[in-house]
This record gives C-alpha cells, sequence and structure tokens, in this order.
C-alpha cells in the first residue's frame, strides 16, 4: 500500500464522504482590532464612527473583482518595442529606447 493511499484512508476515517463539512467565514471585527492597535480610545473611536456610518444609511461599496486575460507570456518591450493594433491594417509602433549610462552624481559640498 502506497503513502497516498494510506493518508487518503486517515482523512476518510476523520471526515467520511458523506458527511457535509461547514466552512467557517472569517470574522473581521474592527472594533476590537481598533482595541487591540490604539488602545481604549481607539475602540471608542471606532465604534463612534460605525454608529455615523450606519445614521448615515450608506450601502459597503462592493468590488468587483478585476480578471486579466493573456494570451501568452508577455514580451520584453526593453528589446523589442511596443506594437499596438488600432485598426484592421493600422498599428502604432514603439522603438525601444536605447540603453543609458547612470548617472552618477558628485556629493555635495560641506560649507564652513
Amino acid at each position: 500500500m502506497s503513502d497516498e493511499q494510506v493518508g487518503d484512508e486517515a482523512v476518510d476515517e476523520l471526515h467520511p464522504a458523506d458527511e457535509q463539512i461547514d466552512h467557517l467565514e472569517p470574522v473581521s471585527d474592527p472594533i476590537a482590532t481598533a482595541r487591540r492597535r490604539h488602545g481604549g480610545a481607539g475602540a471608542i473611536l471606532a465604534a463612534g464612527m460605525f454608529g455615523v456610518d450606519i445614521a448615515l444609511g450608506r450601502k459597503p461599496k462592493e468590488e468587483a473583482p478585476i480578471v486579466v486575460d493573456a494570451a501568452g507570456e508577455p514580451g520584453d518591450i526593453d528589446k523589442d518595442g511596443i506594437r499596438i493594433p488600432i485598426g484592421d491594417d493600422a498599428h502604432v509602433w514603439a522603438p525601444p529606447i536605447a540603453p543609458s549610462e547612470p548617472v552618477v552624481t558628485k556629493p555635495a559640498k560641506r560649507r564652513r
């Protein structure tokens, strides 16, 4: 019997397949966090700000997840430049910039 099979049997003993495991959402308590970081005054201020927020009746702003899909490995713009298509037959191309020497500054002279 391999190690993987023994490991799977141990997991099955702890959590049988027919048993549902409830996943708990993490609890965020900003007032307790403010108390730990800034003491009692921070907790009072945080609670007051939450009270004002509730009194104003504002809804929390939902943030949409941003997903960007790439068609492969990115090119090296330092070596190849950039080419952006703007139509069927037209494109914009920016050549690569030649590397420059590092700038060396002289230390400031001290005045007496």
